[in-house]
């Protein structure tokens, strides 16, 4: 028989061996990591970065949810001197090469699903290709808007499944070779989680490919 105890450890349990396997795949690859994604990246942050917001103050709070080495906090830091920066990341490897890229940025290890930050700290809340790794796609973007101030701009960004055969194929052999994949989700779901909280309104959205990935990416309001 199993015990009530034993029902209610195991989940916990599973995210932590979750979160372990992440944390071993991306130490792994921090040395290349920008090498082996630099096309998608660059994509991802030229996105961003021509649809930033107008009219930040100069000590804006900036926060990049799975900023993994950096490379999009200190593409903010050239562009936006001045802004306060912080990023998290659950690897301790990429938060290394983080530190070296952008050392005025506030770097913190931690999971993007249980972020350690009061609600409404920041200006600009960015979560860039995090969503395959969660386990509530939902809580995510209720995540996303609490910690946003009311009025302020969240960009999201993920894999789009269902644009064409190779990205689903690609899915299905993440989901199986990697622990830490959860899966991607189609165009249709990603714009359904953000209609079903009221706290957020989507302002512009694109698709972007870099080979045969295919990304949506949405810049989203915070509503008072």
């Amino acid at each position: 028989m199993t015990t009530g105890r034993r029902r209610r450890s195991e989940p916990r349990r599973s995210r932590w061996r979750f979160v372990e396997a992440i944390r071993r795949d991306y130490g792994r690859l921090a040395d290349d990591y920008e090498l082996r994604w630099q096309t998608l990246n660059r994509l991802v942050r030229g996105w961003v970065l021509a649809h930033w917001p107008d009219g930040l103050a100069a000590d804006a709070r900036v926060l990049d949810l799975g900023c993994g080495t950096g490379a999009f906090l200190a593409s903010v830091a050239e562009r936006h001197p001045g802004l306060e920066l912080t990023g998290l990341d659950l690897t301790r490897a990429l938060l290394t090469e983080a530190r070296r890229r952008v050392p005025s940025a506030r770097l913190v290890e931690g999971d993007a699903e249980a972020p350690p930050f009061d609600d409404g700290t920041f200006d600009v809340v960015c979560a860039l290709n995090v969503l395959h790794h969660l386990h509530d796609r939902q809580a995510h973007v209720a995540v996303l808007a609490r910690l946003c101030r009311p009025r302020g701009t969240i960009f999201f960004c993920t894999f789009a499944a269902d644009r064409s055969l190779a990205m689903r194929a690609a899915d299905l052999w993440l989901k199986r070779r990697n622990p830490g994949w959860r899966g991607m989700v189609s165009t249709a779901e990603a714009e359904r989680m953000l209609a079903r909280d009221d706290r957020v309104s989507v302002r512009d959205r694109a698709e972007l490919a870099a080979g045969f990935w295919r990304l949506q990416i949405f810049r989203i309001e915070r509503r008072p």
